[in-house]
């Protein structure tokens, strides 16, 4: 028998323009969301939203590239063995965030390697960028 990984999330991170970040269990907008009753681990997976996000607009404003709204999702895959812990990570940009796609590319690549959170944790975290 194939045992199956948990996993956890998604949790969703949108940026609006504005100052302030939103989070949910869902892709759909709404109000920001409580972790009280949710796993710990969302609480990550939120952290690390809230890190990419903040990372692609430091990147961003240090090109004077003006950012378009965005969201980001977050899904964690629970190792097989012990001790328990999170395999890997994914992490997904959803939209164009500014015109030019390569300037883009650039902007993530950056975002990845600055996002304290991310360099923090002791497992594979992939930031992609999808439509």
């Amino acid at each position: 028998m194939e045992l199956k990984p948990k996993l956890f999330g998604p949790i969703w991170a949108e940026y609006d323009g504005s100052d302030t970040i939103k989070f949910s269990h869902s892709k759909q907008s709404g109000p920001e969301m409580s972790f009280a009753k949710n796993s710990p681990v969302d609480t990550l997976l939120a952290s690390l939203g809230h890190c990419i996000v903040m990372s692609v607009q430091w990147a961003a404003a240090q090109r004077k590239v003006d950012l378009k709204p965005f969201k980001v999702e977050v899904l964690g895959t629970k190792a097989l063995d012990e001790p328990g812990r999170l395999q890997k990570i994914d992490v997904a940009v959803i939209g164009p965030f500014v015109d030019d796609a390569g300037l883009g590319e650039r902007i993530l690549k950056q975002a990845k390697a600055i996002c304290t959170v991310s360099n923090s944790l002791n497992c594979d975290v992939t930031v992609s960028q999808t439509d």
